[in-house]
């Protein structure tokens, strides 16, 4: 409403004064007339249907007559405003009905009467009607009487703007050009307007404001530059002192120790604590700020606080003063390092206080002085402890290395003892066949002798030369043979006794090694094949290599098959790149668990302990190919399907310290 201009208010007044009071009047007129019609066309009517049809329909539902009862409800129907009847029996079932086509948000009334036989009721009329046409009529009315009104208000409307324009509106605007003048500022534009009325009186009093404000205007200017600098320095110090403020509280507030404020002209009561005295004391800040008798009752000694109170009056600030103050839960007590200052706040003295928790800090110093006193004794019993500890330890050191060594040692000369029985029993054969083969020989030359002593015949020297010749053939094959075992024998010897390196074939060292453990492979089941391409040379120690495959083939032979079954072991090679050998013993027995994948290098470890394990083969294959064959070694395994030790060794071995 005060947006509105003066013209507009007096049009709305004018309208709400002609408008409001005809539509209230016309409102309750039109709802009494509504009210009347819906009495007279829809009430009235339908309870005088409802009556009628609870009394005709007495007979014919008692008889079941549908045709009469269809008659009575076609003749009520025939009433456009009724849009439904219904008629049931005392069962609730529909004995008659008859609908019109209802159109959507229509209004309706509805009326129910039971239908009596004598005292009994048998059956309900149900009727229904519609306010549809009432409604209807009741709007054509309202709408002439809104045309009318309408009229009325325009013409109104006409009239009394066209008076008001001339009298009040145009007048008032000249006064508004010239008081918006005097706002912008211009004093120096008398209002010139003639009237002998009310807005001609005001015309006069604007004028003598002009003169007025003009005076006060150049006098106001003056206090307003004197005003404008005095709030300029007032804001600068205020903003000061808040930044001051918000740098001390924050201060105050993160400071790690405890810290306490107190006011000096309210007998030193405490009036802000920060978070690190809250959780040091264990009080909360409500608690301490609004109990008189717990600030008391914080210190132990009274005398304290009193002391600590007259050296900061005397001297404005102190430093290292020790003191008890009780916490707020379990009766603890604190042993505090008081530091503290006078300070003001305005006009106001305050007093801070610095409340360092050392009690931890001067336990632990009486601790040291404590440990101090027995440290050098304990020191020495230690020392003396250790002493013969580490004696111990190197004798049981030097023990379990020559132990080892003797283990390894022993490792050694057993299995060269082995391949030495193997290849023993091997050259049991062809030599005792070629004994058999010179002894049948000295024989039949011994005959041949005695015949060419008497007389030899020319058959029985063709039967001794066939024989001989025989004979010479089955001497060299066994010989031969022979030789070839102890050639092989001397090679492998030679390896596994000495560190000699030598530049060899791996495929012929390998074979090699699988006829020298021919005799062993031949009392198991299992089988050794080899799968390694020729002319795969190597400049190393085939001693070294030589161990590492029988520990590998033994170990397979001993851990991985079963009592009654088959098994192979392959061994591969390729080249990994071109400075370095991959050579894969692979075999196909029960595998190792995963929780023994980790420690099959370890010395000692074996799982047939007692049944002929050392737990050192696959120990003293570890170190061969790190510390003599410079390689490396990992071990694959699937429990049921066998293991595979993968062997990355250099094809030229690099010579270490202990072999210069």
């Amino acid at each position: 409403m005060r947006k509105l201009s003066l013209r507009q208010i007096s049009i709305l007044g004018v309208a709400l004064g002609i408008l409001l009071p005809a539509m209230v009047f016309g409102y309750f007129m039109t709802v009494a007339r509504y009210e009347r019609e819906l009495q007279l066309r829809i009430r009235v009517p339908m309870a005088q249907n409802a009556d009628m049809l609870s009394k005709a329909m007495e007979v014919p539902l008692w008889n079941v007559d549908k045709e009469v009862s269809k008659q009575f409800v076609q003749a009520v129907m025939r009433n456009r405003e009724v849009i439904s009847l219904v008629v049931t029996d005392e069962a609730g079932n529909v004995f008659v009905r008859s609908d019109k086509v209802r159109k959507s948000g229509i209004h309706t009334l509805k009326e129910e009467r039971p239908i009596y036989l004598e005292t009994k009721v048998i059956g309900k009329v149900v009727l229904e009607m519609t306010t549809e046409y009432v409604n209807r009529d009741l709007l054509d009315d309202i709408f002439k009487l809104g045309a009318g009104l309408v009229a009325q208000v325009i013409f109104s409307f006409v009239l009394i703007w066209f008076l008001f324009d001339r009298r009040i509106v145009r007048p008032i605007q000249a006064l508004q050009a010239a008081t918006a003048k005097l706002a912008s500022g211009k004093l120096d534009e008398p209002l010139v307007l003639q009237r002998q009325d009310e807005i001609g009186n005001l015309a006069s009093g604007l004028n003598q404001m002009r003169l007025n404000l003009g005076q006060l205007i150049s006098e106001r200017e003056q206090q307003n530059i004197i005003l404008q600098q005095e709030l300029k320095e007032r804001l600068r110090v205020e903003q000061a002192l808040r930044d001051t403020e918000e740098k001390f509280i924050g201060i105050f507030q993160a400071s790690p120790v405890a810290m306490s404020v107190l006011r000096k002209n309210n007998q030193y009561r405490i009036v802000d604590v920060n978070d690190a005295w809250v959780r040091q004391f264990a009080w909360s800040a409500e608690t301490i700020l609004s109990n008189l008798e717990i600030q008391e009752d914080l210190w132990r000694n009274s005398e304290d606080y009193a002391q600590v109170l007259r050296l900061l009056e005397r001297d404005g600030e102190l430093q290292g003063f020790e003191a008890w103050l009780r916490c707020g839960t379990e009766d603890k007590t604190l042993l505090c390092q008081i530091s503290g200052r006078l300070i003001r706040f305005g006009d106001e003295p305050f007093l801070i206080l610095v409340q360092e928790d050392i009690t931890e800090k001067r336990q632990n110093e009486k601790d040291i002085l404590n440990m101090n006193v027995t440290l050098e004794r304990r020191v020495s019993e230690r020392t003396h402890e250790l002493e013969e500890a580490n004696n111990e330890l190197t004798v049981v050191l030097e023990n379990l290395q020559r132990a080892q060594q003797e283990l390894l040692r022993t490792e050694k000369m057993a299995a060269l003892g082995s391949l030495v029985a193997g290849v023993a029993h091997e050259l049991n054969t062809p030599i005792g066949t070629s004994v058999t083969v010179a002894s049948t020989l000295q024989e039949q030359t011994d005959d041949i002798l005695q015949q060419y002593s008497h007389g030899l015949r020319k058959s029985a020297l063709e039967e001794y030369l066939k024989n001989a010749r025989m004979g010479t053939d089955l001497l060299l094959r066994n010989l031969s043979k022979a030789s070839e075992l102890v050639t092989s024998f001397k090679q492998v010897a030679v390896d596994r006794t000495s560190a000699n390196r030598r530049v060899f074939a791996l495929h012929e060292m390998v074979s090699e090694l699988i006829l020298t453990l021919g005799p062993m492979i031949r009392k198991t089941k299992h089988e050794v094949v080899s799968d390694i391409p020729e002319k795969m040379m190597m400049d190393s120690y085939p001693g070294a290599m030589g161990q590492v495959m029988t520990n590998l083939i033994n170990n397979a032979f001993i851990h991985a098959f079963g009592g009654e079954s088959r098994g192979t072991v392959t061994i591969s090679a390729r080249f990994f790149d071109i400075d370095r050998i991959e050579i894969i013993v692979k075999d196909n027995g029960k595998g190792i668990i995963p929780v023994n994948l980790g420690r099959i290098f370890d010395p000692f470890f074996t799982t047939r302990l007692g049944q002929g394990g050392s737990g050192l083969g696959l120990n003293i294959v570890y170190n061969l190919i790190k510390d003599v064959l410079g390689g490396d070694i990992s071990v694959d395994s699937i429990v049921g399907k066998g293991t595979s030790f993968t062997i990355v060794l250099p094809r030229i071995a690099k010579i270490t310290d202990e072999q210069n």
